[in-house]
């Protein structure tokens, strides 16, 4: 298990609206020693976020009731969130995301179980 300084197992937050992407996501994270919890759209996300205030955040750009650059700012607006890195997963085009999210990290998809967990790693040591 992934722990951080605390002893706690470092807590990762998966927001995506593909139900197996989610599914699969979790699975790939939780086998990798994190604790998980997911959601499906971005109020979920934000709601989830400050009940269990997360050591990271996973997050599609494109989801069904908001974007997820949207979700992230209003996480940042809140002062217990501000701080969690948020990590974004697309399949949309590169121009377009170094426009709208640079400097944020992006993993585009398709991306393999160890590109997650490479990911998220790096994030949540820099925590």
């Amino acid at each position: 298990m992934i722990a951080e300084a605390s002893g706690r197992a470092t807590h990762v937050l998966v927001v995506e609206d593909d139900d197996s992407l989610r599914a699969a996501m979790v699975r790939c994270l939780a086998r990798a020693g994190f604790a998980v919890t997911s959601a499906a759209t971005g109020a979920d996300a934000v709601e989830m976020a400050r009940a269990l205030h997360p050591d990271a955040v996973v997050m599609d750009v494109v989801l069904p009731d908001a974007g997820g650059l949207g979700i992230a700012q209003a996480m940042r607006r809140e002062k217990d969130l501000e701080s969690v890195p948020v990590l974004f997963t697309t399949a949309l085009s590169l121009p377009m995301i170094r426009e709208t999210l640079a400097p944020a990290p992006v993993l585009f998809k398709p991306f393999t179980r160890r590109q997650l967990v490479t990911f998220v790693r790096e994030v949540t040591r820099a925590v």
